[in-house]
């Protein structure tokens, strides 16, 4: 009987705690063993289309670089920490959830084996548990009313993004 098998990219099993880069990339060579079932609708997809050294932005080395800057060398970091959780069944990966963002983790990506594309399936995480909203942290702990620091958060965000397009740009 063939078992399916749930493997996370970026946090520990039980997915609750973010692990180092040496961990992460350990998780990402694990998973790059499994045959690569995923495909989209410009057809079959590789490992090297999530994880390539050439590319920084791919799914597995943002992930990578994430955990190095984030655990390795204790930056502080404004977004919530990426992971990714791949689905594996009879040695091929049928199933690849990416979760990203910024106040709260959301599904990005969810990238799938032909055979189940369309079908409802359960995301692997519904709601981020440790998602928050800045606004009311910033009136419950130093007292700025909502109406002042959700203007200014939306700037800076935007401001960030921003930062961040130009810097990819280069």
């Amino acid at each position: 009987m063939t078992k399916m098998a749930v493997m996370l990219i970026g946090v520990d099993e039980r997915g609750e705690e973010v692990v180092g880069g040496a961990q992460t990339e350990t998780q990402i060579a694990r998973v790059r063993e499994l045959e690569c079932a995923l495909a989209n609708e410009d057809g079959v997809l590789t490992w090297g289309d999530f994880d390539s050294p050439e590319e920084p932005r791919t799914l597995f080395r943002a992930i990578a670089r994430d955990r190095e800057r984030r655990i390795d060398h204790g930056i502080c970091m404004a977004d919530r920490p990426p992971f990714a959780v791949v689905t594996a069944w009879g040695g091929r990966a049928v199933r690849l959830e990416y979760y990203e963002g910024h106040d709260a983790l959301s599904l990005v990506y969810d990238i799938r084996a032909p055979e189940l594309q369309g079908k409802i399936l359960p995301g692997y995480m519904e709601t981020d548990p440790h998602a928050y909203d800045p606004a009311a942290f910033l009136e419950g702990v130093l007292g700025i009313p909502k109406e002042v620091s959700e203007p200014l958060l939306k700037r800076a965000h935007e401001e960030e993004k921003r930062i961040r397009g130009a810097a990819l740009d280069r």
